[in-house]
């Protein structure tokens, strides 16, 4: 599990040209986390860069950010089956055909729908202060994505130590690894259009790092898994916008949309990649030439405070955002609570997300707290789905006076 482990956090990690994925929105800030990631419409902080920037316009304060984070989705048990797999395919190699049948059953299970294991991290700098009735905001926001996919080889699948061509000693099954590493420096606007509207927008800089490559399981190597994805790697950058609507229809009740990337930046990627062919054949070929689109990521949120030291959110994703490998979507909705005590000296959240385009993903629960000394706050929250599948982390650091 360790290797395994530093094996998604050393790369930022799936395939071919020409994708077009919209990446999963992801959790930025622990307080967004602690609800659940409903935080379209009830971002209070400088995060608002990411969520919201209409909300910007909200704060006549100065706040000052460093959040951090990190999530793992492994929807196809790739921590305790990549090893298993590789030891079981070892002893068919070396004529037990007693493990044959326990290989098959292993590969097949892998080969279904939204069977993915990916992972993202997210960091960064995040400053934002009133100008009048208008905020302004600067930024630099890190997101990695990763996701790896098994490929798995239906045409050598014979378990009878008879066979020749089929043998599922010659099983070839493979897997994929992709990632996108984007910095984004941005500066943000927002102001009001009366007293119930806020509008704001984002112009950043997307710099993006792709990384494409793919190993068959039977050579179990990590570290030269890790090398060949790092040499991969494809450096570009391309301009993008942001942007967001925050309506107040009455005291009390705000609602939010967001669209990110709004443009649709691509990025080129290149490496080595596992097709299958119609006879079920598997082989690694080298992509070149093509590009990696982000479609616009659309969300809306809703939030609520009918106690001045309690709020309730929600948010939900209008868009069904493909993963990069283009297996598996993400479709989020998201519900969560903050109480503050004491004049938010301490702060106390929970809630709950569920992706509901992936039928292998489960209800996440979270939880998170927040403490504030003076104008130094300090908030951490983490997220669970008590099946062993999605868990998150994140935390933050800030001065807002």
């Amino acid at each position: 599990m360790k290797r395994y482990c530093s094996f998604l956090l050393a790369v930022s990690l799936i395939l071919l040209p020409a994708l077009a994925p919209a990446a999963q929105f992801v959790v930025l800030g622990p307080r967004a986390l602690g609800m659940g990631g409903a935080s379209v419409a009830a971002v209070n902080d400088s995060t608002a860069v990411y969520w919201n920037p209409a909300a910007l316009a909200n704060s006549r304060k100065v706040d000052i950010r460093l959040p951090v984070g990190a999530a793992i989705r492994d929807y196809m048990d790739l921590s305790n089956n990549w090893d298993r797999i590789h030891a079981i395919q070892d002893a068919v190699n070396a004529g037990n055909y007693a493990a044959a049948a326990e290989l098959k059953r292993f590969l097949l299970e892998l080969d279904r729908p939204d069977a993915v294991t990916n992972i993202d991290v997210s960091g960064g700098l995040l400053v934002s202060f009133p100008v009048s009735s208008s905020a302004v905001a600067v930024s630099m926001i890190g997101i990695g994505f990763a996701e790896l996919r098994p490929t798995v080889d239906r045409s050598h699948l014979n378990t009878s130590p008879t066979s020749t061509f089929d043998n599922i000693a010659l099983n070839n099954s493979a897997v994929g690894a992709f990632g996108l590493v984007t910095v984004e420096p941005a500066v943000s606007f927002a102001t009001s259009l009366g007293s119930n509207v806020l509008v704001g927008a984002n112009a950043k800089m997307v710099y993006a790092s792709t990384f494409l490559h793919s190993a068959a399981t039977h050579s179990g190597n990590y570290d030269n898994f890790v090398s060949d994805m790092n040499n991969s790697e494809t450096k570009s950058h391309k301009g993008s916008i942001d942007a967001g609507i925050l309506f107040k229809p009455v005291a009390g009740l705000d609602i939010g949309l967001v669209g990110r990337y709004l443009n649709s930046p691509s990025f080129p990627i290149a490496g080595k990649v596992a097709v299958r062919d119609s006879s079920g054949n598997v082989t690694l070929v080298t992509a070149s030439g093509g590009d990696i689109e982000i479609k616009p990521q659309f969300r809306t949120g809703v939030a609520w405070k009918p106690l001045g030291n309690l709020t309730l959110s929600a948010d939900y994703d209008l868009t069904k955002n493909k993963s990069f490998t283009e297996s598996t979507e993400d479709q989020t909705i998201a519900g969560g609570a903050e109480l503050t005590i004491l004049n938010e000296i301490l702060s106390l959240r929970a809630g709950a997300y569920k992706n509901t385009a992936n039928s292998l993903a489960n209800i996440v629960y979270t939880a998170g707290l927040g403490v504030r000394i003076f104008m130094l706050r300090f908030d951490l929250a983490g997220a669970y789905d008590f099946k062993q599948q999605e868990a998150q982390a994140s935390a933050s650091l800030a001065l807002r006076f």
